[in-house]
């Protein structure tokens, strides 16, 4: 009987290599990275709002300078965060949220322009309500408004 002769199996394998192209990043994000003068500041305040009371409560920023913050309530206020330009006509300010019946808030705001920009927070129930806010960002000094009492400015250096 004859062996059979083992043939070796030969298998060939074919690889295209292709040229891999280089991925090229996005455009950097207008406006996603804005260089401030000056460190950061952080500021922690709470305000009792008697029933039917109103006060507003804002900060100086120049053009572009962020402002990161969370403020909560005891019960829900009616609440609008609004700015003043410095060269705007008296009496002027822009509304970028205004809401009824809430009792936080919480964000990154980045001044359009230079000039005053916060919050009115108001008390429509018939018990006090205590506001606290925590922030930090490129302000210059707070300003607090209350009706018929002079305003309180607290500096930040």
């Amino acid at each position: 009987m004859k062996s059979a002769a083992l043939i070796p199996a030969l298998f060939v394998i074919t690889v295209t290599v292709t040229a891999q192209q280089a991925v090229q990043p996005p455009p950097p994000t207008p406006d996603a990275f804005v260089a401030q003068e000056g460190l950061f500041k952080t500021d922690s305040m709470e305000f009792t709002l008697a029933p039917k009371e109103g006060m507003e409560y804002k900060y100086r920023l120049s053009k572009g300078a962020g402002l990161l913050f969370s403020w909560v309530a005891t019960a829900p206020v009616h609440y609008e965060l609004h700015s003043e330009p410095e060269a705007g006509p008296k009496g002027y300010a822009e509304t970028f949220d205004k809401q009824d019946s809430r009792d936080r808030a919480h964000g990154n705001y980045v001044a359009p322009f230079a000039g005053i920009h916060g919050w009115y927070w108001e008390n429509r129930t018939d018990r006090e309500v205590i506001v606290r806010i925590v922030s930090a960002g490129h302000y210059t000094e707070s300003l607090e408004f209350r009706r018929k009492q002079d305003v309180k400015r607290k500096g930040f250096n």
